[in-house]
């Protein structure tokens, strides 16, 4: 759903084909139109392989080079980020853009100091940014020095996320993108980076781009949620929306997945055949034209 002219971020009947396993080819993203307007937090959830990961790292210029773009477009601001050079891109995510990926895909270097980090992410910036001491204490980390003085090995999952903020709220990022933003967390985690998210946002306006797995704890902090399957969008709506009246039985299902703390059963539910066969005619009736499994 595109409702701004010019949103902060925003892809229209994106059409994208991956490359497989076996060197076959299939559909990634089905017709995909999406956007995120500054000062608004919109999660991607859906299962592994539903395309909420791919639409993340096209966002944030980190995709497969060899995927092709089949139809459709991707615009931060206004302009198109397809035919922009790789060496653009970059200088995007080092000041307007932040990327938050999943840490067991892109692992920090474990000897670096984080103050000589954020010197750095400062210098190819190419700005001053706020202050750090601020910066720490609105991403929740509170006691500056000490942590200068660490290495980022030395901290917690949850740190490096925090210290992610922190280095977008320095560099003036106006664009968040955290790609599989709970994998690598617990759930007092997941909890406390999501209430994170919704805190910068409020303060300071910052829009953001987050793809989980699950949709546990959205209702928190997210604007709007779009449920991805096979590709394509299946229903976008509030979070509240989706928990109280989701268009399918698949949205339902799919949340009903999500273990909750202090969840002792011993089988989670799952997905059943209905829900997903009707999910799949209704994300596939508009995309009939497109060819190839999907395979991503």
């Amino acid at each position: 759903m595109i409702t701004n002219p010019t949103p902060l971020f925003a892809t229209r009947d994106l059409t994208v084909e991956i490359p497989g396993a076996l060197g076959e080819r299939g559909i990634g993203l089905r017709r995909v139109t999406l956007a995120v307007e500054p000062g608004e937090i919109v999660v991607l959830a859906g299962e592994s392989g539903s395309g909420k990961a791919l639409l993340a790292r096209l966002a944030a210029g980190t995709a497969d080079p060899r995927m092709k773009i089949l139809s459709g477009s991707i615009e931060f601001e206004g302009t198109s980020v397809l035919d922009k050079k790789r060496r653009r891109l970059r200088e995007l995510r080092r000041g307007p853009i932040t990327v938050i990926p999943p840490l067991v895909a892109a692992p920090p270097d474990p000897d670096r100091p984080v103050r000589q980090w954020l010197r750095d992410c400062r210098r190819v910036s190419g700005k001053g940014g706020r202050p750090w001491d601020d910066c720490f204490f609105s991403a929740g980390l509170h006691e500056p020095e000490a942590l200068l003085r660490q290495r980022l090995g030395e901290l917690s999952p949850l740190a490096l996320k925090r210290l992610a903020v922190a280095r977008a709220l320095i560099v003036g990022s106006r664009f968040l993108i955290a790609e599989e933003a709970g994998s690598d967390l617990d759930v007092l985690g997941e909890a406390a980076f999501y209430e994170l998210l919704g805190r910068v946002r409020d303060e300071f306006g910052i829009g953001a781009l987050v793809s989980t797995g699950s949709l546990r704890g959205v209702e928190r902090f997210s604007n709007r949620v779009a449920i991805f399957f096979e590709g394509g969008i299946l229903e976008e709506a509030t979070p509240n929306d989706l928990i109280t009246n989701p268009r399918f039985a698949y949205t339902r299902e799919f949340r009903a997945c999500g273990p909750c703390l202090g969840d002792l059963r011993r089988d989670l539910p799952t997905i059943s055949r209905e829900a997903a066969r009707e999910a799949e005619a209704s994300v596939h009736q508009t995309s009939s034209s497109l060819a190839g499994p999907f395979t991503g």
